[in-house]
């Protein structure tokens, strides 16, 4: 087991074109497109160039997840402004196999789901591989019953933050 394996998680935000983050991305985005799909490098490439070019849309976040220096996933997310305004989108997720059923997939969403909340999301929603429904399940994510292209979404109601000093919602 590393060292780096009881360092606190953080989530480390992918802007800059020209940044490690971003090489960090690309090599960490190889291995997610072979699981969620037959596609070639070519569609791979351009697929993972476009969320690199929707940074820097306002409520949009592409973020690395690092425990010490090493970084063990990534996360795409925002605010939806269209199927279900308001709400929390989470269009990609991924943590690499080595580091998956150890409890970190439900760090890693903790702190997307703070970030939402903290931009006054009330819920987050999802299309989930039918590989990870039951992590998301466990997770606390039910099935609206509706489908995006052709996987299940799921939604889960998330707490606003409170305020310790006078209980006004964050």
């Amino acid at each position: 087991m590393s060292e780096n394996m009881n360092e606190k998680l953080r989530l480390e935000c992918v802007t800059d074109c020209e940044s490690a983050e971003v090489r960090t991305f690309l090599r960490l985005g190889g291995p997610y497109m072979a699981e969620i799909g037959p596609n070639s490098a070519i569609d791979d490439q351009r697929f993972l160039q476009s969320m690199l070019r929707r940074q820097g849309e306002p409520d949009r976040w592409l973020t690395l997840f690092m425990q010490g220096d090493q970084a063990v996933g990534f996360a795409h997310f925002k605010i939806d402004k269209d199927e279900r305004p308001g709400s929390g989108y989470i269009l990609e997720f991924y943590i690499i196999p080595e580091r998956r059923r150890r409890g970190l997939g439900r760090e890693c969403l903790s702190l997307i789901t703070s970030t939402l909340t903290v931009a006054g999301c009330k819920s987050v929603w999802l299309a989930s591989q039918s590989t990870a429904e039951s992590f998301w399940r466990a997770c606390g994510f039910y099935e609206t019953g509706e489908f995006e292209r052709d996987q299940k979404v799921l939604i889960k109601t998330v707490i606003a933050r409170r305020n310790a000093t006078d209980g006004a919602e964050e």
